[in-house]
Parts: structure tokens; sequence; C-alpha cells
């Protein structure tokens, strides 16, 4: 019964939702034209302004009142990455040991950061996370038959959040380690955090990555424009051609996981992880093709993922940037913290081996991995994927010793061909299981799914939510985004390909993928509207 209401509720927000994110993304690309248009009008020197401008207008038409909470945020970092600054520049007065005053500065801005992130951390706390944790401690309070009940909370959740929080104590943090100088002008800062193209989901940036591109203003560039242009394309080819043809299945199976089972599981696992690849990818390829349209190039977020050979490398290849900030900011925290240093240095001493060894790493990976789950969202199966990739990464970080020696008794190269493909499919099975865990309404159905894999299903293929026409489509756009993965897995830039060739062909090339974008986009009468999964979060 308590699944049943979860999901329902999971349903109800998955709604509302999307049909909020339909309205924005219809928005976003009326802002993307007027910005280009006024953007290269203006004189190079103000032409940030018209970023900051239209920025501020996308987001407080799609957020209205919620702006409020985007605008504390800026104002906090903003005022303690000053006091920061200038107390890092203040003279030592006269008489005063150095050593001593270097000391107190330390503490006194490790205290201001330290507030101005639970401030912070507060804000999303509340919004996104108070109904969680209210609900779990109810379910508590009735197992201890406790007559307690805290009450649930009506919340809509400020676009961007997850990822512009996450923006802003980055860049306070950089400033802490004084990696570079606080920004001076509030409304520069306030661009770098709400700069539209990346503000729905990414990719995350570092102040140092993107503050002086998108400040210095950009002449118009052919290349810049038309790089960015095909880009967008390709984010739309992914969203449109694939992701949202694959959802038909998806939302068949993911409604009623206990009516289905065998290759109709199979084909569930199978196709949402794809679906979530081409949505999020294809949203990351929009930011970033908008962001070339003004001569800003935003950090990469995917590196063909499913060609790893290992857990840990998928999430080298897999939201890269947020896994480069958990890296940053929670996993070097926790690893080089005093307490962990010194407890795992005793245990060095009384123990010296392997597990030892890595334990300040694994501690600090249960940190990271916790992070990750509950930044993708309120709900336990979240929880349950940060923590199912932590087993699996520390599990072969741990044994990683004892297959060294197997391998060695056994005479097998680890590097040699077929281990290699071994190695392929085995992180093929991992990511399947994982992302099945991240997709299905509860994490009751995701076992539900997973376990019926090895049940016999009777059903027709077609009565998946797919006809002929939809399969043969979606099968031919995955080849295509296998083949292009696979060239540029070699190396070999694509856009640099299709640059070279002559005007004619190229845009032949262009007015192609337009056109199967049009005919083969899932949408229309036919179709309902499924916008962008990460943009929920």
């Amino acid at each position: 019964m308590r699944n049943r209401r979860s999901a329902k509720k999971s349903r109800l927000r998955e709604n509302v939702g999307w049909e909020r994110m339909n309205k924005v993304m219809m928005i976003y690309f009326l802002v993307l034209a007027a910005t280009v248009i006024v953007y290269y009008a203006l004189p190079l020197k103000r032409r940030w302004i018209a970023l900051l401008a239209f920025s501020i207008v996308f987001y407080a038409v799609n957020s209205t009142y919620l702006f409020v909470f985007i605008a504390s945020t800026t104002l906090s970092v903003y005022f303690c990455a000053r006091y920061i600054q200038k107390s890092n520049d203040a003279p030592v007065a006269a008489g005063e040991d150095l050593a001593a005053n270097a000391k107190k500065v330390k503490k006194q801005n490790k205290t201001a950061v330290a507030l101005i992130i639970v401030f912070n951390l507060a804000i999303i706390g509340v919004l996104k996370y108070y109904n969680f944790f209210g609900g779990t401690l109810n379910s508590l309070f009735s197992l201890l038959h406790i007559d307690a009940k805290i009450p649930a909370m009506k919340v809509l959740l400020p676009l961007g959040i997850s990822f512009y929080t996450l923006q802003a104590i980055g860049y306070l943090i950089d400033v802490y380690r004084k990696k570079y100088a606080a920004e001076t002008n509030f409304c520069k800062l306030s661009l770098f955090l709400i700069f539209f193209p990346q503000i729905l989901e990414g990719p995350i940036s570092r102040y140092d990555q993107t503050a002086d591109q998108l400040y210095e203003g950009h002449k118009a560039d052919y290349k810049g424009i038309t790089y960015g242009l095909q880009r967008i394309l390709w984010g739309l080819f992914k969203k449109m051609v694939v992701a949202d043809r694959l959802y038909l299945l998806v939302k068949t199976v993911s409604d009623n996981p206990g009516n289905f089972s065998g290759y109709a599981s199979l084909l569930f696992i199978f196709c949402y992880t794809l679906q979530l690849y081409a949505d999020f990818s294809g949203f990351i390829d929009i930011a970033i093709g908008s962001g070339e349209l003004f001569g800003v190039k935003l950090p990469e977020n995917f590196k063909r993922p499913f060609f790893a050979k290992s857990a840990q490398e998928f999430w080298k290849r897999w939201h890269i940037t947020l896994g480069v900030w958990l890296k940053e900011y929670v996993f070097y925290s926790v690893a080089l913290s005093p307490k962990v240093v010194k407890s795992c240095g005793k245990l060095k001493k009384r123990w010296r081996n392997h597990f030892t060894k890595m334990l300040p790493t694994a501690i600090a990976l249960l940190a990271v991995w916790l992070c990750n789950g509950l930044w993708h969202g309120p709900e336990w199966k979240y929880i349950v994927y940060g923590l199912y990739y932590f087993v699996i990464i520390v599990s072969g970080m741990m044994l990683e010793p004892l297959f060294r020696k197997l391998y060695q008794k056994i005479h097998l190269n680890p590097d040699g061909k077929a281990f290699t493909v071994f190695r392929h499919i085995r992180t093929l099975l991992i990511i399947f299981i994982g992302e099945t865990i991240f997709g299905a309404n509860t994490l009751g159905d995701a076992f539900m799914i997973l376990s019926s894999v090895f049940r016999p299903y009777h059903g027709s293929i077609f009565s998946l939510g797919m006809d002929l026409q939809e399969i043969v489509v979606a099968c031919l756009a995955l080849l295509l985004m296998l083949g292009v993965g696979i060239v540029q897995e070699k190396g070999i830039g694509i856009r640099d390909k299709v640059a070279s060739v002559a005007l004619p062909v190229r845009w032949a090339s262009y007015m192609s993928l337009i056109l199967v974008i049009l005919v083969f986009g899932a949408y229309g009468d036919m179709y309902n509207l499924v916008p962008f999964i990460y943009g929920n979060f």
C-alpha cells in the first residue's frame, strides 16, 4: 500500500513538474533567439549585460516569486566572499604576530563560509527535502506508536536550485581557499549563477572556467555560431527522436511493472537507460550549443559513458561536472579532514594492509555517494542508487590486490581483447541495474522489474507502447548515435569533419538533420510532451 501511494505521489509530482518544464522550454528558445539578436547589437564591453538581463527575464518569467531564493543565494555568497577577500587583504596591525593574525583570519573566514553554506543548504533542504524527511519520521513515529505527525508542505521548487546552489557553494569555497579573488561586481556574479542556458540542467561550472568568457564579450564568429547551432540540433535529435520515442515503452512498463516480465522488463531496463542518456545529454548539447552562440564554452558533461570498462570510469564519463564538484568539495574535504586522517592513521599503525590504507578513501566516497543520491531527489530510491554505486566502486578498489594476484596466477592479461570485452559487458550490466533503481517509480518497483526479468512474458512486443514504425525509427536513431560515439571515441572531431566539406554538402547535412527531427520527432497529437528528465531536479 505504501509503495502504491508513493508511486502515485511520484507520478503526480512528475506530471506537475513536466507541465511546468514544457512551458519553460518553449520560453527558453524564444529567449535564446532574442538574446542572440540583442547580444551582437550591443557594444563589445556591454554584451555581458544582455546575457544577464535575458537570464533574469527567463528566470523571473518561469519562477515568479521563487526568484527570491536565487537572489538570496547570490546575495549571501557575494557578501561572504567579499568579506573573506577583505579579511585576507587587510594589513596586519603594527606589532601583531603574523602567524597569530593569519590563524585568526582563517578561523573567522571559516566560520563565515560555514554559516553561508548552512544557510544555502537550509534553503534547498526545506524546499526539496522537508517532506521526504518529514514522511520518513512519520513512518518511524508510527512504528514506535508515537502520537506525533509532521505536517506535509506544498512547495514548488525554484528553477535549477540543485544546480545553482552547487555553483554558488563551489565559488565561495574557492574564494576561501584563495584559488581566485572574490568578484567585486554583484551583477557579474549574478550572471555566473543565473546564466540561462545552464540554469535548468547544468553543466555545473566552476567560476574560473566560465566567468571571464561570460564577461568579456565576443565578436560574432561564423564558426562558433554554426558549431553552436549544430550542437543544438544534435541535442534536439537525441531528445525528440530518441528519448521521447523510447519514453513510450518506458512509461507503459513503469506505470504497471507487475504486468510485465521477461523480455518486456529487459526492454524497459535497456530503453530507460538509453532514454535517460539521450534526454540528459541532449539538453547538455543544447546548453553547450547555446553558450557557443555567444562564444562561451561550457564544460562537457558526457564523454561516451557506455564505452566505460568499469563503474568508476563510467562516472568519469557521465554527469562529469557533478562528479568533479563532489570530488573537489566533498571527497577531499572528508578524506583530508583532521578527524578522518587521525582516526585512520591510528588504524594504519595497528594494521598495515591495503584495507586500512584505502579506509579514508572509502569514508570519503561514502559521503560522496550519499550526496550524489540525495542531490538527485528526496526519495529512498535515489539514496539506494547512490549507495549501490558506492558498494560497487569501493568493493572494486578494496579487492583490486586480490584480483591482481588472481590474474597472475591464471595467466590472464587484464588488458587483452577478450577480457576488455568482458569488462565492457560487465559494466553495462552494472549500469543497467543502477539506472533501473534510478528510473522506476519506487524502490519496490525497481526490485520488481529486476526480479521479473527471469520470468517469461507471453505478450506481444507491440503491447509495450511502440508500434513497428516507432521501433524501427528508434533502432536507426540509436545506431546513428552509436556510430557517432564510435567515431568520437577514436578521437575524430565530427564537427571539424563536417566543417571541412564543401558548403553545399555541409548545409545539406544540416537540412537533413532538421528534416529528420521534424518528420521523426516524437511530438504532435499522437504523443505526450515529455520534458527533460533532469529538469525536475
